[in-house]
């Protein structure tokens, strides 16, 4: 497969994971730092640019990977499928952190609520129905750019590993799996 392939197939699986339900990458792994330390997360992708490269995420603006990306906006995503043995690292900036109500009004009923939870997340609790929900919303969305993207396809007779960069352009390279 021709690099230009590999990206362009990254780009459409993307595209294909904001509308379909139950595709692969439209639950990820978002990796942050905390004091020299990784740390992971599954998130929902709820938008992609392919011509800016930005991926979007929602989150409560108290849990704990907003005071990571405040001290450190570089993370890392991760989307793999399974079936197709396809996996994707990005190596990312947040460039936006805003609490737009006009997108939280566009959300679901249920997620929603989600944002107006009475306790912060991460806060140990007695018994998670207890969990009260008030008229406070906690919403952010998170817009991430891609700087680097890697790809590692698991075939049978070949493994193929690909990284791409930004520089001006993106610019591939075949690397050794």
């Amino acid at each position: 497969m021709k690099l230009t392939e590999i990206f362009k197939e990254c780009k459409a699986q993307w595209i294909n994971a904001i509308d379909e339900k139950n595709h692969p990458f439209k639950t990820f792994v978002l990796s942050t730092i905390e004091r020299n330390e990784p740390k992971s997360r599954s998130v929902i992708l709820r938008g992609f640019d392919s011509k800016k490269m930005n991926f979007t995420i929602y989150s409560d603006l108290r849990s704990n990977k907003i005071k990571e990306l405040n001290n450190s906006s570089s993370v890392q995503l991760l989307f793999y499928n399974s079936i197709r043995r396809f996996q994707i690292i990005v190596r990312a900036q947040m460039i936006d952190m805003n609490s737009d109500l006009k997108i939280f009004n566009t959300l679901t009923e249920h997620s929603k609520k989600n944002y107006t939870s009475s306790i912060s997340p991460g806060k140990l609790i007695q018994d998670p129905y207890d969990l009260t929900f008030g008229k406070e919303i906690n919403f952010c969305q998170l817009v991430f750019k891609a700087i680097s993207v890697e790809c590692l396809q698991l075939k049978k007779n070949q493994n193929i590993r690909s990284y791409f960069e930004f520089n001006k352009s993106w610019k591939g390279f075949y690397i050794a799996p």
